[in-house]
């Protein structure tokens, strides 16, 4: 139901690096760039993400993002893949039962301390 999200940054090439990376796994690629844009999707015109740069003395507010991965596996290797991109930890790949009986996921900060999540629910 969404077509796209833009996450704004005021590092460019730090969030371009660590989305590139960390959404990788889950089978997203890099589509357009302009200066100061990027998008990532899944190959489509749907379910993508723009990164973009912040406005010149704007704070961009941190959010929080899930991606949907198609096994445990892809969750892990969004995880270990945001980590070598400079994400940190906000909570390693497992179930979170509290989400949900059968909620498998993890959680990374990009660079700009957005809550950047992939996870399985089947």
């Amino acid at each position: 139901m969404i077509n796209h999200i833009g996450v704004y940054t005021l590092n460019f090439d730090a969030e371009k690096a660590f989305y590139q990376a960390a959404l990788a796994p889950l089978g997203y690629v890099q589509g357009a760039e302009f200066p100061g844009a990027v998008m990532f999707s899944d190959g489509t015109d749907n379910d993508s993400v723009w990164i973009e740069a912040a406005k010149e003395g704007t704070t961009p507010s941190p959010i929080h993002l899930a991606f949907v991965a198609q096994s445990e596996d892809e969750v892990r290797a969004f995880y270990d893949a945001g980590l070598k991109a400079g994400g940190s930890d906000n909570g390693a790949p497992g179930p979170r039962p509290n989400y949900g009986p059968s909620y498998y996921a993890a959680f990374v900060h990009d660079p700009d301390g957005n809550n950047i999540e992939a996870v399985i629910n089947k």
